[in-house]
């Protein structure tokens, strides 16, 4: 749901470590609320609570440093809670240390916690499908999620991964999702460079005694005349497979499940699905909308890969997606949607040319 104000923001100092918060709040009117930590994580979304009721939320937060392409190391010292809401409410926090796994994430901007502006509407929000995914767990399991935007499998072996590779202990995990920027690397291609890097995490999580995880990239809004998404990430799907494949690794086939699904919506529907302004359209960024609806496929991927014990702490109940009713607009308005796409150069754009990312001038 949209929010109007900004949200409540609490601070609490700790130390970098993995911590079991419980947020106690109390209505004070009929409200909605979400909880979000750190860069924008999703813990709670869009719950709604009675005048007078009093309920607990419990969920676990890491306090982690990073190191961000293109910028300095950044220490962070505090567990930072932002609650929007719809009314008025009483928040208090208690934290605790725990010592449980943690979910370490690396990728790109398609994952990355993205940042928003208030009043905070979902659409226009970019949304990586990682800062989604924490909402669907319960306690027992935490997520430091590093992706970063603009990163490829090179830059984050040598940059980000160095903020967390030797916090990595036995019993965690590492979802690892590049692509997008890779295949804009002549020595990145699939089958070279981009699996070669894949291999490298791999080795790594399991020389740490952790569990390495490899989903394939989500695929972009860019159609062919008959309906159909151009394959622009096939290649490196298809990588990340082979990967999996000769390592036996789980492999998370994000790229298939966005397919189908972004396939079924249509070329109109599924721009639902990415950030929009209303004025301008980007057709590799999901916004909240889309990036709730990709962490539910990570969510089954990993069930069904029975990745434990993520599997079992996943929230069943949060993570079905019904698939959409294709356009509901006339055939006509389709044809013209997808003749403006092919006027503007969105039909077998160059791949170096492929993150323009925002698309001006749409209908």
């Amino acid at each position: 749901m949209n929010y109007q104000h900004k949200p409540l923001h609490v601070k609490i100092p700790v130390p970098n470590g993995t911590y079991e918060v419980t947020l106690t709040v109390t209505a004070h009117e009929d409200i909605t609320l979400t909880i979000l930590s750190q860069s924008r994580r999703f813990m709670v979304q869009d719950t709604k609570m009675s005048k007078n009721e009093k309920k607990d939320f419990v969920f676990n937060v890491s306090v982690c440093d990073y190191h961000k392409k293109d910028e300095e190391f950044t220490s962070v010292d505090s567990i930072e809670l932002d609650i929007l809401c719809d009314g008025r409410l009483t928040a208090v926090a208690a934290v605790s240390p725990v010592n449980i796994p943690t979910i370490y994430i690396a990728g790109d901007s398609t994952v990355t916690d993205q940042p928003a502006a208030y009043p905070y509407y979902p659409s226009n929000t970019y949304c990586g499908w990682g800062q989604m995914f924490p909402r669907l767990l319960n306690t027992g399991i935490t997520v430091e999620n590093h992706a970063q935007s603009g990163s490829n499998t090179m830059d984050f072996m040598n940059v980000n991964f160095n903020a967390f590779k030797d916090k990595i202990k036995e019993g965690d995990f590492i979802i690892v999702e590049f692509g997008h920027n890779d295949q804009k690397v002549e020595e990145l291609d699939a089958f070279g460079g981009y699996s070669k890097n894949l291999r490298y995490f791999v080795d790594f999580a399991r020389s740490k005694g952790a569990t390495p995880i490899v989903a394939s990239p989500i695929n972009r809004i860019i159609f062919n005349n008959d309906g159909t998404l151009l394959n622009l990430l096939g290649d490196y799907r298809n990588a990340v497979k082979a990967v999996c494949e000769e390592m036996n690794v789980p492999f998370l086939d994000l790229w298939t499940r966005t397919t189908e699904f972004f396939e079924a919506a249509g070329p109109v529907k599924a721009w639902d699905y990415f950030w929009s302004n209303g004025k301008e359209r980007d057709y590799t960024h999901t916004n909240d909308i889309g990036g709730d609806i990709v962490s539910r496929f990570a969510a089954d991927e990993i069930i069904k890969n029975n990745i434990e014990p993520i599997a079992s702490l996943i929230k069943k109940d949060m993570i079905k997606v019904t698939m959409p009713e294709h356009d509901t607009l006339a055939a006509d308005e389709n044809s013209k949607e997808l003749e403006h796409l092919k006027s503007i150069g969105l039909v077998n754009v160059p791949i170096l040319e492929i993150d323009r990312d925002i698309t001006k001038d749409l209908p």
